[in-house]
């Protein structure tokens, strides 16, 4: 019984016989250098991965070649399979670290989660036009704000050059899948939804610091997350760290010894604490002082206040006179007076 030959591509062109000429023919078609937006090694496996895929694909209809039916045909075995991957290590080998990207990608993904988060609080629906929340404004128009957002979007969908198509922001919603959208009203009067992800970089600022301004994302500091001199409170401070030269990124601190710190203000090496941690100290410093050392902080005299108050008033003068001052007046008067 003569055995069956293995079955040879469908086309007019000659399908690469062997895998040195496949490799060959798969590169052509490779850009000569990629720029990941993740270096973790997940993200560039599966980067090869799709990269290979990709260019496989083209190679198949470039030559009009089945692969499915192929590798039904023989055995499960793909001629891609033999090159897949010394395809892959070119992949690697063109790879590039665009630190600027890198940054960009991780401004954008901020960004996009701060106003997502913002949206979330307002039932997941915040009208950018209209004053809606938590309501479509097609099912509930109310009242416009004076300003709204204009954005630029890309989708290669668009008919615009490259894609882009300048916009303003009607409102930011999320669906039911969970996928963060922006209704926007273009030139001509129409009105389209696109992913926060469409949106570029300048336009996720601008919607950033909208939300912002119309009190939708809080400008208060967390305290906890702002690190301040121990001994002083100042925050000019610095701290040895390991840093990427080549990125200039911040890596980590070398260690929690307190001669790895210095602290402008003090003009010495000191231990570090939390801004809240601070403001707590100066707090109970504050609650511990006795009248007379009100009076000499404040000015304020006790025997100006009502006779038979029990100095309550005094005491009232003294609280408002102190929580009127900010943070670094309060630091000033620690520092002259937490010794008395």
């Amino acid at each position: 019984m003569e055995q069956e030959k293995p079955t040879k591509p469908e086309t007019d062109r000659t399908f690469p016989e062997d895998d040195d000429t496949l490799y060959r023919e798969m590169t052509v078609h490779m850009p000569r250098c990629y720029f990941p937006t993740s270096l973790g090694e997940n993200s560039i496996l599966k980067f090869a991965g799709e990269e290979f895929r990709r260019v496989k694909n083209i190679v198949c209809r470039r030559y009009n070649f089945n692969e499915d039916k192929y590798i039904r045909e023989n055995a499960g075995v793909s001629p891609f399979d033999s090159v897949r991957g010394n395809f892959e290590q070119e992949v690697y080998r063109r790879l590039r670290k665009d630190y600027a990207h890198l940054s960009i990608i991780s401004i954008r993904r901020s960004l996009m989660e701060k106003i997502r988060d913002a949206v979330k609080k307002e039932n997941n629906i915040i009208g950018t036009f209209y004053r809606n929340c938590g309501v479509h404004y097609r099912e509930a128009e109310s009242a416009e704000y004076e300003t709204s957002p204009i954005v630029v979007v890309h989708n290669s969908a668009f008919y615009g050059y490259g894609g882009y198509e300048s916009a303003t922001v009607y409102e930011l919603f999320i669906d039911g899948n969970g996928k963060l959208l922006c209704t926007l009203n273009g030139e001509a009067g129409e009105d389209f939804d696109e992913p926060i992800g469409q949106v570029q970089t300048e336009g996720l600022l601008e919607i950033a610091h909208w939300l912002e301004e119309h009190g939708f994302i809080s400008a208060d500091v967390n305290d906890d997350e702002i690190v301040v001199c121990e001994g002083c409170g100042s925050d000019n401070i610095q701290t040895q760290a390991w840093v990427d030269p080549n990125a200039c990124t911040f890596i980590g601190t070398t260690g929690i010894d307190r001669y790895d710190n210095w602290c402008d203000e003090c003009e010495d090496h000191q231990p570090f604490c939390t801004l809240k941690e601070f403001k707590e100290r100066m707090e109970e410093w504050w609650n511990s002082l006795d009248a007379n050392q009100m009076e000499q902080i404040t000015g304020c005299r006790q025997d100006k206040c009502p006779a038979g108050d029990n100095h309550q008033g005094f005491a009232e003068t003294c609280n408002e006179w102190w929580e009127n001052k900010g943070y670094d007046e309060k630091r000033k008067i620690w520092k002259e007076h937490n010794d008395c």
